[in-house]
């Protein structure tokens, strides 16, 4: 009973509110805004410089892959039987 007279005070708790409605220049004033903005379509040369750091970043990054499994590779090489999720058994006893 106690949480069905919650229920009724928190959704009698909108009653009386009024929807917002905002000033008339406002919509004028995002017409005029999208209205002025005109897409005309020409490319932007990139800098130099912007270019050059893009570059070397995606050089980093694919050295910084490749070294990554060329050492996954080495160490699977030097021991081929084990693996990273081998369970120690000796841990589950159950009695």
């Amino acid at each position: 009973m106690e949480k069905e007279q919650w229920k009724d005070r928190i959704l009698g708790s909108l009653e009386g509110a009024n929807r917002a409605v905002p000033r008339p220049e406002v919509y004028h004033n995002i017409r005029a805004q999208l209205t002025g903005v005109k897409m005309t379509g020409q490319m932007t040369i990139v800098r130099r410089p912007v270019l050059a750091l893009a570059a070397a970043c995606l050089a980093l990054l694919l050295t910084a892959n490749v070294w990554a499994l060329k050492q996954q590779y080495s160490t699977d090489a030097a021991a081929p039987n084990s693996s990273v999720y081998q369970l120690d058994n000796a841990n589950f006893d159950l009695y």
